[in-house]
């Protein structure tokens, strides 16, 4: 299993190599009003979500959180499922998390960053995130040494500097695009590639 996931590791770095990262903007998608919810608990990716305690003022995401909806990204999701065409994408910013929903032939697919006032607030909101979504630690190099879980329904959630990035491909099928990639896997994938995007910038 640890080879597995270390090989979809480098199957990502390959993709961010082939995208590119922006730290910019993302996508000219329109940003929806969130509504508040738990800080722990799942964002509906068409209707926002809570802001934590100690959020950045709302406008604008962080160019970090904005990767996730790049126009970069989006090429990552095509080109590591081989689809015939980018795919759509929806984004809400509430002044302290940032989702941005892709909407895929398989089903819908969602990557959340919430922003926190430090690493260690980080590391325990990412921790208490995956308690109710039955993700569990990934241990070895498969976490890139820095606090992750994923479960085998499909969920990936990391924790880096002050944010945590959520994957969720638990409404997709269980393989997915002309390359049938697992959902598992495919958020993996995408989670290393976001995660190798933030640490070039």
């Amino acid at each position: 299993m640890k080879t597995r996931i270390a090989l979809l590791a480098g199957m990502a770095l390959g993709s961010v190599l082939l995208g590119g990262c922006a730290a910019g903007t993302p996508a000219p998608v329109g940003l929806k009003p969130a509504a508040s919810q738990g800080p722990a608990s799942r964002p509906d990716p068409d209707q926002g979500s809570a802001t934590p305690a100690a959020a950045v003022a709302a406008g604008t995401p962080p160019g970090a959180a904005a990767m996730v909806c790049s126009t970069e990204a989006r090429s990552n999701v095509t080109k590591i499922l081989g689809l015939a065409a980018v795919p759509r994408t929806t984004d809400t910013w509430d002044g302290g998390r940032y989702t941005c929903s892709y909407a895929l032939p398989e089903g819908k697919f969602a990557m959340t960053v919430q922003v926190f006032p430090s690493a260690p607030a980080a590391a325990a909101g990412a921790k208490a995130l995956a308690g109710p979504l039955d993700a569990a630690p990934i241990k070895g190099l498969s976490n890139l040494g820095l606090p992750g879980y994923q479960s085998a329904a499909g969920t990936v959630v990391f924790a880096k500097d002050n944010f945590t990035l959520d994957v969720d491909a638990t409404k997709l099928t269980a393989t997915v695009g002309a390359n049938q990639v697992t959902r598992a896997g495919f958020a993996y994938q995408m989670a290393t590639t976001i995660l190798a995007c933030w640490s070039e910038h």
